[in-house]
This record gives structure tokens, C-alpha cells and sequence, in this order.
């Protein structure tokens, strides 16, 4: 008997679970990004037997934005195939594939923090995605490669013009100093980050950009803004932590 035929003894909570373990099997490259309500949806749609395209394409979309390449969407979705009508195969191939697509064909809109230019901590999150899929291909350790550069700056407690200063001056201060493709990020209204190479140079410049804008908030005494904290942030070993990380560092 076909595995799919055995989907109308299941329930959507029993198709997800085993969904799940196919693309374990399949060896799934960020097993905690897997989760997602598209894929909650897929699962109610096809249990229920209605229209199962709104939910691929909505799959797809969230594909997309998590950084999962289309090949990989794909392969997913063929484990789940297996284990659903045939009838929603093409379907779900056609609609992932076109949800995917939009997602990374859609306008850049909110890429970057309108204030500083710096991008937004999911674009951050979509380029670190990329570097890790990298070091899975080419086998190699991302934090030994790559660090995060990191600006804190205290504004509590600030007006609104004393909080606003501080963060255009650091993201000109990060652009003086990582000026050779890092892509830098604002994670949170005091936060500011720089994707840099880990070398023996890294701490030298962080230290560089905090002086320059030690110096220039000093020019304005009505500023009255402490100094900032930076330090050398490491990337988890798993991409599946890089989301904490981000969020924990956005406080």
C-alpha cells in the first residue's frame, strides 16, 4: 500500500510529526528553522483535503526568508509527498516554487534602518544563512572565519535627539573603519554589529571605530553620551542558534 494512502487515518498533528522525521532522515540542514506555521498549514489543508496551493506558496515565502535555498525547499517537499495523496504533488512543488520565488524577487523594502543605512537584523540573519549553507559545502568551522563586531551604546534614559545622534555617528564610525564588503547591521535601537573576517586585525579596528566615535560625540558637550562598549561576538557552531543569538543580542 502506498504511504500515502494512509493519510485519511492521520491527523494533522500526526502528518507533521512524520513530516518531520522525514526531513531529519533526509538530513534537514537547520532542524530547528524546519518549524514554521506554513508548514502547520500544508498539514491542515491536506488532512482536510481543501486547497493546498495558498499554503505551499506560503511555505515557500517562509523558505525563502529563513535563507533555505530552493533546492533544498524542494527536497523537503518531496518528503512530504510521500506521505500525502499523489493528487497534491505538483501542487505543492508548483506553489512552494512560486512562493519562493516572490520571496526573493519581492522589492527590498525595509532591508535597512532608514535612520543610519545600516541593514536590518534579518537581513543580517539571511547573509550569516548563507555563510553557514558555505561552510557546510566547503567544510570549514564559521567561527573561525567570521565574528561579529559589536557597538553598544548606553542611551537610557535619553531624549529622543540624545538617542538619535549616537547611532548615525556609529554606523559613519563602522563604515570608515569595515570598509571592505562587511555587512553591517543595526540589531536594536543601541546596538549596532559588523560581519567581519576573524583575523588578528578584528580587535584593533573595533577598538578604531569606538575612538573615532568617542571623539566625535565629545565635540558636541551637550551630548553628555557615555562611551561605548564593543567587543568580538563568536557565531555559534549551528546556524540553528544564530537566531537567539541575534535576538539575545537585540535586548
Amino acid at each position: 500500500m502506498a504511504r500515502g494512502t494512509q493519510l485519511g487515518r492521520m491527523s494533522a498533528r500526526a502528518l507533521r510529526t512524520k513530516w518531520a522525521e522525514e526531513s531529519a532522515l533526509a538530513g534537514w540542514s537547520f532542524p530547528s528553522d524546519w518549524d514554521s506555521p506554513a508548514v502547520d498549514a500544508i498539514c491542515e489543508a491536506a488532512v482536510g483535503e481543501t486547497d493546498i496551493w495558498p499554503a505551499a506558496e506560503r511555505l515557500g515565502r517562509a523558505r525563502a526568508a529563513a535563507g533555505v535555498g530552493l533546492g533544498e525547499t524542494l527536497a523537503d517537499v518531496d518528503a512530504l509527498t510521500a506521505l500525502v495523496s499523489s493528487r497534491y504533488a505538483d501542487q505543492l512543488r508548483r506553489g512552494v516554487s512560486l512562493g519562493w520565488a516572490e520571496r526573493i524577487t519581492a522589492p527590498p523594502v525595509g532591508i535597512s534602518d532608514p535612520l543610519t543605512g545600516l541593514v536590518s537584523k534579518e537581513y543580517l540573519q539571511l547573509r550569516l544563512a548563507e555563510i553557514y549553507q558555505q561552510a557546510q559545502a566547503q567544510h570549514f568551522d564559521v567561527n573561525e572565519r567570521f565574528a561579529l563586531a559589536v557597538v553598544r551604546v548606553d542611551l537610557s534614559g535619553r531624549s529622543a535627539w540624545q538617542r538619535t545622534l549616537p547611532m548615525i555617528l556609529v554606523s559613519e564610525c563602522l563604515r570608515s573603519v569595515f570598509d571592505a564588503g562587511e555587512t553591517l547591521a543595526r540589531l536594536g535601537e543601541p546596538i549596532a554589529v559588523a560581519l567581519a573576517h576573524r583575523d588578528e586585525m578584528l580587535p584593533r579596528r573595533l577598538q578604531l571605530a569606538a575612538r573615532m566615535y568617542t571623539s566625535r560625540i565629545s565635540a558636541d558637550p551637550q551630548a553628555n553620551i557615555p562611551a561605548p562598549r564593543v567587543w568580538t561576538e563568536p557565531l555559534p557552531t549551528k546556524f540553528a542558534s544564530v537566531r537567539f543569538l541575534l535576538d539575545e543580542l537585540a535586548r
